[in-house]
């Protein structure tokens, strides 16, 4: 079983309620690091363009789901911070796509270390919180190690935008995406039973 029954009232119905977001996240991940993998020489500005797009896309979900737990989850301010962030920086890079200066692309790449940093810690902080209610908690582990060491390796190098990085990227792309659509296809069994 992947929760023990001593959920508090209302996080079992949360949680049915926002499945959806995490394997559309998953998804999101797997496609973006094969289309990565598949053209990692492609300009940096569609590189760039296609983060902006998915920052858009992933921020306006972390908001989404913030706000369905408001009442249910003490995190909801957290997550709705980061999703704020994200949306922010999402319209930064895609604004700014069409000419991109130096100090935009290192703007970026500053920017989405951070993400990475925050998404891994809020992972770590949710394995820590929930390693009671769940018996499986080494996605949330995984995902938020991999996501603050990208975080720190991408601000300590923020003009490092080569090619083995785009290509390490989309691998750990394509590895936390299945690992999240992995978890929420895990977490809609052991509910709908």
């Amino acid at each position: 079983m992947y929760f023990n029954e001593e959920l508090r009232p209302g996080i079992r119905d949360y949680l049915k309620k926002s499945i959806w977001t995490g394997l559309l996240q998953g998804l999101c991940g797997i496609i973006f690091g094969i289309y990565t993998l598949i053209s990692p020489i492609g300009t940096l500005s569609i590189f760039l363009s296609v983060i902006g797009l998915l920052l858009l896309l992933h921020g306006g979900l972390l908001v989404i789901s913030a706000l369905m737990g408001i009442r249910s989850d003490s995190m909801w301010l957290v997550l709705f911070a980061a999703g704020l962030f994200q949306l922010l920086l999402g319209l930064f890079i895609v604004s700014k796509s069409d000419g991109l200066s130096e100090i935009a692309v290192m703007l970026s790449t500053v920017g989405l270390g951070l993400i990475g940093i925050m998404t891994g810690t809020i992972s770590l902080i949710s394995a820590i919180r929930y390693r009671d209610a769940a018996h499986n908690v080494w996605s949330y582990i995984s995902r938020g190690g991999l996501f603050f060491i990208i975080g720190v390796a991408m601000l300590l190098a923020p003009f490092g935008f080569g090619t083995a990085m785009v290509r390490t990227i989309a691998v750990i792309a394509v590895f936390l995406g299945a690992l999240q659509s992995w978890g929420a296809v895990k977490l809609y069994i052991e509910l709908k039973s």
